[in-house]
């Protein structure tokens, strides 16, 4: 008697998953950022910025960098990297107005041709970074892993618990993964944060998505058109790229 067609397929399915049993993978095929389906975000971390470090946070790296800060051994010019960190890449990053990445002389931001600069502090074991950004716009954006901030300078007001919230030098704030945020500096002082990825390494393997990446995807769409609106009651902001009057 013949075999119908799907009974074949059905037949290969299983053999399959009997080989991946014994130990050895039928398939063997790591699955890439740019190859995962678009994860639809949450509109806006369910916590706010606090005055001691949530437990999501902890990191013994990144704790010693914020006691050092703290007691005034570092500075934005002084902190440094660890030997995740190609040697030619440990310096004052900024951008040109074209998007160039180019160093930031003296870590001044005054310096900074788009008025923001930042550091790579590792990339293993955990991702961690500094930056430093005067009077400016940022775009709502998310990605896959949880981050973490702590302020080390100013104030600016951040996307939290269903508002823009103000979050000031030395308090911490958690976002988890596949979560809208967004912090645009209003203020002349401008504001510093240190930022990490608790238990993620490897920046290279990251994956952002802004708006323009979930066209078409209507409900993660929806969730940045109501981010829009928290961003105009908060602080009279329309959607980011149409504010340069108030950024100048």
């Amino acid at each position: 008697m013949k075999r119908k067609p799907a009974t074949l397929i059905m037949a290969a399915l299983f053999a399959s998953s009997a080989y991946a049993g014994y130990g050895e993978p039928a398939f063997q095929m790591e699955q890439r950022p740019y190859q995962q389906p678009t994860a639809i975000p949450y509109d806006y971390s369910p916590y706010s910025p606090q005055s001691t470090m949530p437990e999501q946070c902890r990191d013994p790296l990144v704790e010693q960098y914020i006691a050092d800060w703290e007691a005034g051994k570092i500075d934005f010019k002084t902190i440094t990297a660890n030997d995740s960190i190609a040697k030619d890449q440990r310096f004052c990053k900024g951008l040109d107005n074209d998007g160039n990445i180019l160093e930031v002389k003296d870590c001044k931001l005054e310096n900074a041709p788009v008025g923001y600069l930042w550091k790579e502090l590792s990339d293993a074991p955990v991702t961690i970074g500094i930056t430093y950004g005067g009077k400016s716009d940022h775009e709502p954006h998310f990605h896959g892993q949880p981050e973490c901030y702590y302020a080390v300078s100013g104030r600016a007001r951040t996307l939290a618990d269903g508002e823009y919230k103000w979050m000031e030098k030395g308090m911490y704030f958690y976002i988890p993964g596949n979560t809208i945020h967004n912090t645009p500096i209003t203020e002349e002082e401008g504001f510093g944060v240190l930022y990490w990825y608790p238990k993620n390494a490897h920046f290279d393997g990251f994956k952002y998505y802004w708006r323009k990446d979930v066209k078409n995807l209507r409900v993660a769409e929806d969730a940045f058109d109501r981010v829009d609106i928290m961003r105009k009651a908060a602080m009279g902001l329309g959607p980011y790229g149409t504010n340069a009057d108030r950024f100048e």
